[in-house]
């Protein structure tokens, strides 16, 4: 028993301890801003102990966290470095310049840790440096016999701050040549076992030579890879940034860099023509204008680079010039010619020669080109083979009409399984798309552009494919809208393409609402709301109150007016137009007469006027059993128009029955009888209208058959008002 209670004792000990020995994952980031460094912790353990010293600083928490040196160590900064883990794991120490200015706060979950230069003496912090004055201050001589007088107090002049060192450096000339080396083999050897013996700085720097290596033979993945490495070594401050610079590079050289976080656009271009190359490399893609002026300075660099780095720059300039600028495009290809034929073996440069022929408006030659290209297996080849079905069906070189789509659409399907992830398949898939619009194949058409939206949405031919398809489901929703069968057309586009749908359609939901009001005009009220109470959640303002109306409408035509209400709640205040405010006092108060609650819906419709709110008035009269006050309330709102609507008319006579009052309803099947006719109400008048024999005589014959014609037409109302609400 007392070895039962140990082992219980040391088991539940070693549970309570499990919780103490994890480490918690904390979230650290660290920054520059242009005056100050700044780190933010989170941490689910609560508020660190921070202690700030003259040269660094040390992050506290209660247990032991994960702390992210990877990333700290990755995040270049000029004040805040060598980040080390401490205690265990539960503190985190950092360095910042001796002397300098240090504020810690508190937000909520988040630690701020901001550093700013250290003060400079007789200077306000962030008030600009002021030259220092010489003031020449006179001294006066005195007579031989007097003793010396003293030196009147030279005046305090202000000390002049250094002047603040740039935020990067220059930069300077690569020396590709001898970062690639005249032997691959030997070279990569080399470098190689330079990392494995070294440790510390001289690791890092052999990575970094490893990283400029890779850059020159052209070769990103084992690029990164290398400064993925160094980065885990804790790297200087100067390292860091070279590390920045090649991680940089790499990014251009893959057409993915950021030209608002890169070094070489954020430098201003100096006297080396690297960094023009590599400005115009970055800026390529997304801003070729900027790209541009440098173009000459580029080109005569790259001369010099090696081959494979020099052709996988010159097809990223090709790539952007080609969008609009034949004169840029036509240097390029001249370039690409000039230098060993870069990119004849793999259909590029045929490519490319076929884009500039586009672009000169000269159909033929860009053609023939493609054709070249299109010989090659590569994804030249299979660019070249789209861009030419593209420009033929623009030019009408096919053989006419439907025939030119169809032909069209047998290649571009064989073409985008040919080659798939890239521009290829987006361009296929966008030409492929319209083809299938134009002979009329919707649903194929909303499918491609569907596939478009989710996997490219990102990329410019995905967002132009997506306005295509906007247009397509613009004139599709016309077409519905427009015909007056096809109950089922509407129920099918929304069940089979409502993804594609939400996904073409504009932010506002217009082509949404649309095809909701047709699910409603056909009876598919359940699928109208559906859809209409998926944009109510996602929109704001105004535009929220206008659904959440549809949608109560919607709602109040099937009869629920709980929910009716419900939504008119959740989807108000955020309007304060009259109109809609007005709209939404007339549904509510139709609610509570739907709802049998006509006292709230005499209360919500205080104040207003109007037709529609004189029929809730009569209807919530009707429901409540008030036959008398129902009838005069619809009498007085038929005066009123010319052409009542039937369901008033019916409800008029109705009430009127109820009431007792057959003259009433006589009158109303004289004046009125007319417009229920074709209507589901068909024939309840004249059944109404029919004359009562007097009591304690026997019934004629002539009685009998109008109660029996009356009972028939009743009936077929009740039959129409089950098959056809």
């Amino acid at each position: 028993m007392i070895r039962l209670s140990v082992a219980l004792l040391l088991a539940s000990t070693a549970f309570t301890a499990l919780p103490a020995l994890a480490a918690t994952r904390v979230k650290v980031q660290a920054g520059d801003h242009a005056d100050f460094s700044r780190l933010a912790l989170v941490s689910p353990q609560g508020a660190p102990e921070v202690d700030v010293e003259s040269c660094g600083g040390r992050i506290t928490l209660p247990n032991r966290a994960a702390w992210p040196l990877e990333t700290l160590g990755a995040a270049y900064s000029r004040r805040l470095t060598d980040f080390r883990v401490a205690d265990g794991g539960r503190s985190l120490t950092l360095q910042w310049p001796c002397g300098a200015r240090v504020a810690v706060r508190q937000e909520k979950k988040v630690t701020f840790l901001d550093v700013a230069e250290p003060p400079v003496p007789a200077r306000k912090p962030g008030a600009p440096a002021v030259e220092p004055e010489v003031v020449d201050v006179p001294v006066a001589e005195a007579p031989p016999s007097s003793p010396p007088l003293p030196s009147p107090p030279l005046p305090a002049t202000p000390v002049a701050a250094p002047p603040p060192s740039p935020a990067d450096p220059a930069i300077r000339a690569f020396d590709l040549d001898a970062w690639a080396g005249d032997d691959f083999p030997e070279r990569k050897r080399a470098l190689e076992q330079a990392i494995a013996e070294t440790q510390g700085r001289a690791r890092v720097d052999a990575l970094i030579a490893m990283a400029r290596f890779t850059l020159a033979r052209a070769m990103p993945e084992e690029g990164r890879a290398a400064l993925d490495a160094a980065d885990s070594q804790r790297p200087a401050t100067d390292q860091r940034y070279e590390l920045r610079l090649l991680r940089d590079a790499f990014r251009a050289l893959d057409g993915t860099a950021d030209p608002d976080d890169s070094v070489f656009v954020r430098t201003p271009p100096g006297p080396a023509a690297d960094h023009h190359v590599w400005r115009a490399a970055t800026l390529a893609p997304t801003r070729w204008a900027e790209a541009k002026p440098g173009l000459p300075i580029v080109l005569k660099r790259l001369l010099s680079y090696p081959a494979d780095l020099r052709g996988r720059l010159l097809t990223l300039l090709a790539d952007a010039a080609g969008e609009s600028d034949p004169a840029s495009l036509n240097l390029i290809v001249m370039a690409m010619i000039t230098l060993d034929g870069v990119g004849a073996g793999d259909g590029r440069l045929d490519y490319f020669r076929g884009r500039l022929a586009e672009l000169q408006d000269s159909a033929a030659d860009a053609l023939r080109h493609y054709g070249n290209a299109a010989s090659a297996p590569g994804l030249y080849g299979h660019r070249a083979q789209v861009r030419a079905i593209e420009l033929r069906l623009a030019g009408g070189a096919l053989a006419g009409g439907v025939m030119d789509d169809a032909r069209a659409i047998a290649e571009l399907e064989t073409l985008r399984y040919a080659w798939r992830g890239d521009d290829v398949e987006t361009d296929a898939l966008a030409v492929l798309g319209a083809a299938y619009a134009r002979v009329g194949r919707t649903d194929a058409a909303l499918d491609i552009f569907g596939l478009l939206g989710r996997r490219f949405g990102a990329t410019a031919r995905g967002r132009a494919a997506l306005t295509t398809g906007r247009t397509l489901l613009t004139a599709v929703v016309d077409r519905l809208e427009e015909s007056s069968g096809g109950a089922l057309d509407a129920l099918a586009l929304q069940v089979r393409h409502g993804r594609v749908v939400a996904l073409m359609d504009d932010e506002a939901g217009t082509q949404r609402r649309r095809l909701a009001r047709r699910l409603a005009r056909d009876g598919f009220t359940l699928e109208a709301a559906k859809l209409l109470h998926g944009l109510a959640e996602d929109a704001r303002g105004p535009r929220r109150v206008e659904i959440g109306l549809e949608l109560a409408r919607v709602l109040l035509d099937s009869g629920r007016g709980g929910e009716a209400l419900a939504v008119l709640d959740h989807t108000g205040g955020g309007s304060a137009d009259p109109a809609l405010a007005e709209r939404r006092a007339l549904l509510r108060a139709e609610s509570f007469a739907v709802e049998g609650e006509a006292m709230r819906a005499f209360d919500a419709l205080r104040g207003l006027s109007g037709p529609a709110a004189v029929r809730i008035r009569a209807r919530s009269l009707f429901q409540a059993g008030e036959w008398a006050a129902s009838r005069a309330a619809y009498a007085e709102m038929l005066d009123k128009v010319d052409a009542p609507d039937p369901d008033d008319v019916a409800q008029y006579a109705l009430a009127a029955f109820r009431a007792g009052d057959a003259e009433a309803v006589g009158a109303a099947a004289a004046k009125h009888g007319k417009r229920l006719a074709g209507t589901r109400w068909a024939g309840l008048l004249d059944a109404l209208a029919a004359p009562v024999e007097p009591r304690g005589k026997p019934l004629s014959t002539a009685a009998v058959s109008g109660q029996l014609a009356s009972a028939g037409a009743l009936a077929d109302v009740v039959r129409r008002w089950r098959a056809a609400p």
